[in-house]
């Protein structure tokens, strides 16, 4: 009876010194990548320390399902796996998930995967696109010079120019079939390619009327690009932002979930005004800018 009790503390003590060592190991693991993640608070969401692992862009994890922990939104950037290939056979988001100028090529450059994209969720794009106008509408003056960041083939343009047939319309977007379609629509419009990082390729006090959908999610730098979404815009003009509630949000192609405070807080240093819009209930910001001094804006 004396040596059972010697042998169960003697594994008792092994136990706890074992789960000690494991972790130990697994904070030095945690550390040591995070050590190398890009934290900041202009570029990707932080992730708690020793709550999850961290997966470098540009890579992948693979295995049986049950191995891994799976979260309620994706803090990690996915990519094609060796054996895999670019198809919008399982979904339109399949195509365009990594954030490449390719796979957004393949919406916008293919009539059949831009239906699909158009009909999902019930015409829930469609929707968008009618309720941010319908928001900002009485802002956007006969002449007002009006550009959309992001732009795709241009459906926020083309609807502000069917309630103001007089207004001049600029876009950008990474994919060159966006533009193209966007030209083909608008052809009185100048679009561009232009790659979205930190900058953005035109002068200040250039529009009135500074228009970003669906975009800053997708982007490393989400407040450097906000700053500079009204830097474009002129005195007296609006810059209306648009993004999805983080809370429900699910798309691997995003690096940002913002809730509506987290998407105030962002934006706070210009006092932008954020609601909810009705139907599609994504978020809308929208920041009033006032000339205050040279090179200066609230």
């Amino acid at each position: 009876m004396i040596f059972s009790n010697i042998i169960h503390r003697i594994r008792q003590h092994l136990s706890h010194l074992l789960r000690i060592v494991a972790d130990k190991l697994w904070d030095e693991s945690v550390s040591k990548k995070q050590g190398s993640a890009p934290y900041s608070s202009e570029g990707w969401d932080h992730i708690p320390q020793g709550q999850y692992d961290y997966v470098p862009k540009g890579t992948y994890i693979y295995g049986q399902a049950d191995k891994f922990l799976l979260v309620p939104k994706n803090r990690y950037r996915t990519v094609l796996l060796p054996d895999q290939s670019r198809s919008a056979a399982l979904g339109v988001g399949w195509i365009t998930e990594d954030n490449s100028a390719q796979g957004y090529d393949e919406l916008w450059g293919d009539a059949t995967n831009l239906e699909s994209f158009r009909s999902e969720a019930d015409h829930v794009r469609d929707k968008l696109t009618i309720e941010i106008i319908d928001h900002i509408e009485a802002f956007i003056q006969p002449n007002a010079q009006v550009v959309d960041i992001g732009c795709g083939i241009g459906d926020l343009l083309g609807e502000i120019q069917k309630r103001r047939p007089s207004v001049g319309v600029c876009g950008l977007d990474f994919s060159a079939k966006a533009v193209e379609g966007a030209r083909n629509a608008m052809p009185d419009g100048e679009f561009i390619q232009f790659v979205i990082e930190q900058t953005l390729p035109y002068e200040s006090d250039s529009f009135d009327v500074v228009l970003c959908t669906d975009v800053l999610e997708h982007l490393e730098h989400p407040r450097l690009v906000a700053s500079e979404l009204v830097r474009i815009c002129r005195a007296g003009g609006m810059v209306a932002i648009v993004v999805p509630d983080g809370d429900v949000d699910q798309f691997f192609g995003h690096y940002w979930f913002w809730n509506e405070q987290s998407f105030a807080a962002l934006l706070s240093e210009w006092d932008a005004k954020v609601t909810r819009l009705p139907e599609t209930r994504e978020f809308i910001a929208c920041i009033s800018v006032v000339f205050v001094g040279a090179g200066s804006y609230v």
